[in-house]
């Protein structure tokens, strides 16, 4: 279990490294000002970076075994994961009204709908402690394709997501550890790549209609 929270720790310090580099012409080097950003950006990002904390605390205080404290923690994710779906909301919006892209409305459906995914089997699981902490690691890998995507590509953001989830699995399972999660992880993974790569190169019609709907 130990190395299980190790590993969030480990990856959430590469999340901020990929997002840090993807998010800086557009938005961190314009630290402190930031101006022309709009509250709505300012606010997803700071529900992103509060998910980011909470991840590396919780999985601190479990290292340590401070596991009432980690479970405290934990409940504030109540409260979080609304305000982070809330803040893809907002900026999902704000980035529509600017300039049409249903492209990027595919990629932030993928994105949260994974996110989402992850947390909920967290919580479902949550009496299972090595299912929960596998979870709640995965619940950090949907946000390596917003920052390293745009840093690079989303060809390359996805391929590494893809790669690390077998990773995960191939380790877990070798080694004999709890590898269910991370099975389960790759048939989401492909699962909301499939839909992702249906609404947007197959029937590219949904998301047209999705964004007259909504923007239209």
């Amino acid at each position: 279990m130990e190395k299980q929270h190790r590993t969030i720790v480990g990856l959430v310090i590469g999340l901020l490294v990929f997002s840090l580099l993807g998010f800086h012409k557009s938005y961190f080097q314009f630290f402190p000002s930031f101006e022309n950003t709009a509250w709505a950006v300012h606010f997803h990002v700071l529900t992103i970076l509060c998910w980011f904390g909470m991840l590396i605390t919780q999985a601190t205080l479990a290292v340590k075994g401070r596991i009432e404290q980690h479970r405290k923690i934990g409940k504030l994710s109540y409260l979080l994961v609304p305000l982070i779906v809330l803040g893809f909301v907002l900026v999902t919006n704000y980035g529509q009204l600017r300039q049409k892209s249903p492209e990027l409305l595919g990629a932030t459906l993928f994105d949260g709908l994974l996110f989402l995914l992850f947390y909920g089997l967290a919580m479902l699981n949550r009496k299972k402690t090595a299912y929960h902490a596998s979870y709640m690691a995965l619940s950090a890998v949907p946000f390596i394709n917003p920052g390293l995507g745009r840093f690079i590509g989303p060809e390359v953001s996805l391929t590494v997501e893809l790669l690390l989830l077998l990773g995960l699995f191939l380790v877990a399972f070798f080694k004999k550890r709890v590898y269910q999660p991370y099975l389960v992880g790759l048939c989401c993974f492909f699962a909301m790549l499939g839909m992702v790569v249906y609404v947007s190169f197959i029937n590219p019609a949904i998301l047209e209609g999705m964004w007259d709907a909504i923007w239209g």
